[in-house]
């Protein structure tokens, strides 16, 4: 029984795509104070998935503050007469650099091109990072999880502390080993709290108080636009924050001490109109000040949260946060994505992630909570409905809150004139789109939409047609759909279509409700009106259930005289 289990659950989660018959990492502090970080690998891909992942491998660094050797990187093919290959490897400039229009040359990547890679062939790497300093801090910190997406038959943490200097760790000791690792640990029957080994030179505390140190930028005394400004905007955060994204570009510049984290003064970032995330966060962080606000900047993990021990390494972007006054508690601003609400803060994107606000005297991790944004996306159609040519035409209202409020702010701010009646035609579902226009708060759409007939049926359109947010998240409805799954853009939709009929003697469907989905119809003062509800939310524990029952047409479906 148990076999047969096992094996339906493997059918429904996939096989891995390779196992790994060695994971080993070794980190070695050594006596002049470099820190060295060897991995070694020997992967067996078992899928052409896995053939995929493995046949290109690459490694980012930074340039001036470590470097990366390739020990070894070669492929043993199992069919008979193929031998053994050497991988190609090259060096240069990170492939995310110029897609994220950020120029700092310092970010380097070297890439390994496995040659004629197959299913079941063995891939051995061996790879020596060596760190000579480190940036904002000396705080250094690793964690290792023996737990991969693939199968691992063994997997090896070993610690070498040559220098003497004090180390934390959560697990003591200098050897941990682990064996015969589930290739599905995050099913609830394989469900076990995966070991993670964490080492740390300082702790969050010390890391942010040594930030602070230096990033402690100084207002250029001369600098009389940053007072500007704050009157311009009236003191108002949100109205700085704003300020900052839209008059000061994205562009990168190989800054400071250390590249990627050394911001440039308030004054100079202004002169430019440009900078990354870290002048922009230093700029509104003075800004703030300014306006009498008590703000530092923060450095930030767009990834989600963090392990308990952190260098400056563990963080990939940069923000603004101050404390409200009131109650003390941090308020977040990113100074960098345009296009996003006024009182938003920041991107949607970042909620659930870690950051570290850079103060004096240090402070601990904090996060921002993934809950409690009131996303919601209600959206209202009045028409007239023609039968004979199946359509609605009429005029679309939605109002939005959080999450679909930044895609539509985004959408409509971003779009080129010439695009943005066809943006919103496709956004809403309508077969033709004729104005469209936005108020900050309620986007405005007339256009027509497409009724389906069959008879004397007639259904409706929903959420489904009607919202492509939602239509997004419904394509999540899979044939083997995951356990659980983090949906990028959370809300509540509710759509009210209200439409003028001939004859109100038509037979309606019957009520749909369950937790997270509901759907009605009534008539009222002569108008068929429909009324479709769903809780498209990462607290819906029903989510998948409310997508299924979404995804129907009984629901919608009238029956004509």
């Amino acid at each position: 029984m148990l076999t047969a289990v096992l094996t339906l659950l493997l059918l429904l989660q996939g096989s891995p795509d390779a196992i790994h018959l060695l994971h080993r990492v070794t980190v070695t502090f050594e006596e002049d104070g470099t820190v060295t970080e060897r991995t070694e690998a020997v992967i067996i891909p078992l899928t052409g998935r896995g053939v995929q992942r493995f046949s290109t491998m690459s490694v980012a660094f930074r340039n001036g503050m470590e470097e990366v050797e390739i020990v070894q990187a070669d492929v043993g093919h199992w069919r008979g007469g193929r031998g053994s290959s050497t991988a190609s490897i090259s060096t240069g400039p990170h492939k995310a650099l110029s897609g994220a229009n950020r120029l700092e040359s310092s970010l380097q990547e070297t890439t390994m091109l496995i040659p004629g890679l197959e299913v079941g062939d063995t891939v051995k790497v061996d790879i020596v990072r060596t760190i000579h300093s480190l940036p904002l801090s000396d705080v250094y910190s690793f964690s290792f999880s023996p737990v991969l997406r693939d199968s691992v038959a063994r997997a090896v943490f070993q610690l070498h502390n040559n220098s003497g200097i004090q180390l934390f760790t959560s697990d003591p000791g200098s050897s941990w080993e682990f064996r015969n690792l589930s290739p599905l640990p995050s099913h609830p029957l394989a469900a076990y709290d995966p070991p993670v080994i964490s080492i740390a030179t300082g702790s969050p505390a010390r890391l942010s108080a040594d930030a602070s140190e230096a990033l402690d930028v100084p207002e250029h005394s001369g600098c009389s636009r940053l007072d500007e400004i704050v009157v311009q905007n009236n003191s108002d955060p949100g109205a700085l924050r704003v300020w900052v994204a839209e008059n000061i570009n994205y562009i990168g510049a190989d800054a400071g001490v250390w590249p990627g984290w050394s911001p440039r003064s308030p004054e100079e970032t202004l002169q430019d109109g440009s900078g990354v995330c870290r002048d922009r966060a230093v700029l509104l962080a003075w800004l703030l000040r300014k306006a009498g606000y008590d703000a530092y900047p923060a450095l930030a993990s767009t990834t989600g949260n963090t392990a308990p021990v952190v260098d400056a390494r563990s963080f990939d972007h940069m923000i603004t946060v101050y404390r409200n006054p009131y109650d003390n508690s941090w308020m977040v601003l990113d100074p960098t994505p345009r296009g996003i609400p006024l009182s938003a803060g920041a991107s949607f994107g970042l909620r659930g992630s870690t950051f570290l606000p850079m103060v004096p005297g240090g402070t601990c991790l904090q996060t921002i909570p993934a809950d409690g944004w009131n996303d919601t996306l209600r959206i209202t159609v009045t028409g007239e409905l023609d039968l004979n040519e199946s359509l609605i035409t009429g005029r679309l209202r939605a109002t939005s809150s959080g999450a679909p409020l930044e895609l539509i702010n985004t959408l409509y701010t971003q779009s080129g004139p010439s695009v943005k009646k066809e943006m919103f035609r496709r956004f809403f579902g309508a077969l033709r789109c004729d104005s469209v226009s936005f108020n900050g708060e309620e986007v405005t759409i007339d256009g027509q939409w497409k009724v389906f007939q069959n008879g004397d049926f007639l259904l409706l359109p929903g959420l489904r047609e009607i919202s492509l947010h939602g239509s997004r998240i419904a394509s999540m409805l899979l044939p083997c759909p995951p356990d659980s799954f983090t949906i990028d853009a959370p809300a509540t939709e509710i759509l009210r279509i209200s439409l003028s009929v001939q004859s109100t003697e038509a037979v309606l469907p019957e009520t749909v409700h369950t937790p997270g989905y509901s759907c009605e119809m009534d008539f009222e003062n002569g108008r068929l009106v429909c009324t479709e509800t769903a809780d498209i939310l990462n607290s819906n524990t029903d989510i998948l259930e409310t997508l299924l029952i979404r995804s129907g047409t009984s629901a919608r479906t009238v029956r004509l005289p």
